[in-house]
């Protein structure tokens, strides 16, 4: 199964994307900023390992393709909807917020939630932190075999734009 992800931009380093089946920790732990690589390989593994399809590669290109420097290079996304053979729900997207949090990911609060009238949760959101970056994972049911979103962002490259909310403005 091929994943792809988008990343281009504001933070340096280099960084190896890894293997499909990389251990839940890529790197070694540590205190300093993570580098897009590591951010990447976070996404890239995690998502295999959750059996998300990547399915959406326009979506983190549009990032990918943002110049250096700009707001949206600050980020790397995925984006994945599910298929009459791979639906995705809640359930799998709690396993791959799980998966990153096998990664080291941590979730400071709580999960918000939109119900439908019937009570089924339509739309969930967990935000994650990590070492000078924030990540927003999204799950919606609509359309009928779900979606998930992940959004991570440089926080200090967010900043020089003037920004703490997110990569898109």
């Amino acid at each position: 199964m091929a994943v792809m992800l988008g990343a281009a931009g504001c933070s340096s380093g280099e960084g190896d994307g890894g293997d499909a089946k990389a251990p839940a920790s890529p790197r070694p732990q540590g205190t300093g900023q993570l580098t897009k690589g590591i951010v990447r390989a976070d996404l890239d593994t995690s998502v295999a390992d959750a059996g998300v399809l990547a399915n959406a590669p326009e979506y983190a290109q549009n990032f990918e393709r943002a110049p250096t420097g700009s707001q949206p290079s600050c980020t790397v996304a995925f984006k994945g909807f599910g298929t009459d053979t791979n639906p995705v729900d809640l359930a799998r997207f709690e396993v791959l917020v799980g998966e990153l949090r096998e990664r080291a990911w941590q979730q400071p609060g709580d999960r918000k939630e939109r119900k439908d009238r019937d009570g089924v949760i339509g739309v969930a959101e967990v935000v994650l932190k990590q070492r000078g970056w924030r990540m927003v994972a999204e799950y919606r049911s609509i359309p009928e075999e779900g979606v998930i979103t992940l959004m991570a962002f440089d926080e200090a490259c967010m900043k020089r734009y003037g920004t703490n909310n997110g990569p898109v403005s």
